[in-house]
């Protein structure tokens, strides 16, 4: 697809991209360095697991924040606009969670026993696998909840916008909307965000994964301001005319 500019408000995810990479690439070699060292095979399974997972967790970083290379997936064959996350990145990051669920289940079971040749002292063992016990639960909540309710995406039509997350759904209707702005906000790291306010809500809503629709999330954020602006042109969401000017690049850029 066409890039297009992004709003003067972001910065982009460069920099914070490549630091996680920096600082997670050691975790991959320590990882390997454990399965290569040891002939035990349950350490050697965790081992490979979790830097399977890392790697592919990185590779979505990479491609998303850092060449933001992301492709939108988008259908417009129902009458409506469907966006979703970049299939590559969204793969990557479901494989991401399988391998550290698979590597994390067997790890918590694995680890108070000491059947695991790692050196752990006797808090660690306690400790380690309750913290590894949350992220599988929330890796295998987040996969249940996403077969419930579908993959994170963007609908919208002539009425209605809709974002569709993993476990909950927020809708607008256009006539409601009073403003629709980038702004980048957070402490450290901050976080290009787009922002909606409507007559409905007391609070702005805050879409914080454009970079995953398009490229550093920029034709996103031009997409929902056009047809803000131009209700007129809303009936192009009823056809292909919406996806061609999405892939296009095709709206004015203040």
């Amino acid at each position: 697809m066409t890039d297009l500019r992004r709003p003067t408000e972001w910065r982009g995810g460069h920099i914070i991209g490549v630091l996680f990479v920096a600082l997670m690439a050691p975790a991959v070699v320590a990882l390997l360095v454990t399965a290569v060292r040891t002939s035990d095979a349950p350490t050697v399974f965790v081992a490979v697991m979790f830097s399977l997972a890392v790697c592919a967790f990185l590779a979505g970083v990479l491609r998303e924040r850092v060449i933001e290379r992301v492709e939108p997936d988008i259908d417009s064959a129902s009458g409506r606009v469907a966006l979703r996350y970049d299939r590559i990145y969204d793969r990557l990051t479901r494989v991401a969670l399988a391998l550290a669920a698979v590597g994390g289940a067997v790890f918590v079971v694995l680890v108070p026993a000491g059947k695991l040749d790692l050196s752990l002292t006797p808090g660690q063992r306690v400790f380690f696998p309750v913290g590894v016990g949350v992220i599988v639960a929330a890796a295998a909540y987040g996969e249940y909840a996403r077969r419930r309710n579908g993959p994170p995406t963007i609908f919208t039509d002539a009425e209605t916008m809709t974002h569709r997350r993993t476990s909950s759904r927020t809708s607008f209707r256009w006539a409601d909307i009073t403003r629709i702005d980038a702004e980048r906000i957070g402490s450290w790291p901050k976080r290009d965000v787009v922002i909606i306010e409507t007559t409905e809500r007391e609070k702005p809503y805050v879409l914080g994964d454009a970079p995953c629709y398009s490229p550093g999330g920029a034709a996103l954020y031009w997409m929902l301001r056009f047809y803000w602006l131009n209700p007129d042109q809303r009936d192009e969401f009823t056809d292909n005319r919406a996806e061609k000017r999405l892939l296009s690049g095709d709206f004015p850029l203040e």
